[in-house]
């Protein structure tokens, strides 16, 4: 990892002189980060925020669409199901696998990507035209594994393509693009299955277009290949925990702030259908909160997280998202009041855009630069550790310790976060390492 050499076979799309770009038989990267120009940053953040209205609408096509027909169409086991649902997180422990073996190739980061797609939309193909559960499982998991093999190829997309003071604000832009795919995709799939009920493969089919809609739009932003002349052994990256506290403390903070988060969220939905509190609120509001408030104050606030971050230290910015749900998980459990709840759900859609933007950018202001694919594969097998354990540790609370203890648990992770997160910004290590990535 330590002689990665960024050599001259550079593979992404052409590009003219005056975008700032140096061109090589047909093809251009950014060079430094006086190099990261204009039309490279404007190219990436168009095919960027488009792939992001598609991967909105598959995100909601793998939370309803395919929950629905594995339950109605194909009748898969319940113990299947919960299978389907977590296989994606936990194959994301097998990222630093899949980084080294895509360093290794002759393909930069934007390709892999797109083959990974690729792959997603013949596996809803395969999907849509399944004639038994056990096939329709097989092509769902392919689906849900490659869907989540691919996020960490994009960091070094960003440190290449955007420069530091705007990075935040762009790839805020693009995130908003998420939630207003899902929110189309959504309306568009309860309006259609209103009128065809039993017609799920349909929407199975179209989701086969939208991935292959992603693997295009990966193909038009601009990449660059970086070349090893001796690559570490395959498992490598995991050692990063113990070579970079600083690194590995971020993790562990910033982990208890999920657990926390990720433990409330069924509790939010039981929480309103529970006639019993006094909160007789209909179904079409229940959804209403989840599905159109939420996701509405991420798409609004996401460009403004993004100028926080591209003007304030990674605690700073971290404490301001943590903020946001140690007040709003609070203030929903606490009122009978429909307003306060509203109040809370726009402070938890805006939480969790702030929190999209930093997991996806933090890694970028502790790690070396050449290294940056190897720390984001390390960030992304933690998140796949903790989001497959966290509903299993909060329901056990739910059952044996009931809701109240899962709401206090959470708390408790918030203020444990934010505490730890001081003890960070007041270390000599940490204060060296912003200073070093100009921040």
């Amino acid at each position: 990892m330590q002689n990665l050499q960024q050599k001259s076979e550079i593979l992404c799309h052409p590009a003219t002189a005056d975008e700032g770009m140096v061109g090589n038989l047909g093809s251009a990267v950014c060079v430094g980060e006086a190099g990261c120009s204009r039309g490279v940053a404007r190219k990436t953040l168009l095919w960027d925020g488009a792939r992001y209205l598609f991967q909105g609408a598959l995100d909601e096509e793998f939370r309803t669409v395919l929950l629905l027909m594995a339950i109605r169409m194909f009748d898969v086991p319940a113990h299947f199901r919960i299978i389907l649902t977590s296989i994606g997180f936990l194959s994301l422990i097998f990222t630093p696998l899949t980084q080294q073996l895509a360093s290794r190739s002759r393909w930069n980061n934007m390709q892999v990507s797109a083959l990974y797609f690729a792959l997603m939309g013949v596996a809803f193909l395969g999907a849509a035209f399944a004639t038994s559960w056990a096939i329709f499982f097989f092509f769902v998991a392919v689906a849900r594994i490659c869907d989540k093999q691919q996020i960490p190829l994009m960091l070094s997309v960003y440190a290449d393509n955007y420069a530091r003071r705007e990075r935040g604000f762009r790839v805020g832009t693009a995130l908003a693009c998420m939630p207003i795919g899902g929110i189309i995709f959504s309306q568009f799939a309860g309006y259609f299955l209103d009128k065809n009920p039993n017609h799920f493969c349909y929407l199975a089919l179209l989701a086969s277009f939208l991935a292959l809609g992603c693997a295009l739009c990966f193909l038009k932003i601009p990449a660059r290949k970086v070349v090893a002349e001796d690559y570490p052994s395959l498992w490598d990256n995991f050692k990063l925990l113990a070579k970079d506290r600083l690194f590995t403390w971020i993790l562990l903070f910033y982990s208890f702030v999920a657990i926390a988060n990720q433990m409330t969220l069924p509790l939010r939905v039981e929480y309103l259908a529970n006639h019993k509190r006094s909160l007789d609120i209909s179904y079409g509001t229940i959804l209403a909160i989840f599905a159109v408030i939420q996701p509405l104050a991420g798409v609004l606030s996401g460009p403004l997280w993004g100028k926080l971050y591209d003007r304030v230290s990674l605690v700073t910015m971290r404490q301001c998202v943590t903020a946001c749900f140690l007040v709003g998980i609070p203030l929903f459990f606490a009122t009978d009041d429909i307003n306060m709840i509203y109040l809370a759900s726009i402070l938890l859609g805006i939480g969790r855009s702030g929190g999209v933007i930093f997991w996806s950018l933090w890694v970028a202001g502790v790690a070396p630069r050449r290294e940056l694919g190897e720390y984001m594969s390390v960030n992304t097998a933690v998140m796949g550790l903790r989001d497959a354990l966290t509903p299993i540790l909060g329901y056990f609370l739910m059952i044996y310790a009931g809701p109240m203890a899962v709401g206090v648990t959470a708390f408790l992770l918030l203020v444990l976060s934010m505490l730890g997160f001081e003890f960070i910004h007041g270390r000599s290590a940490y204060r060296e390492r912003m200073a070093a990535a100009g921040q």
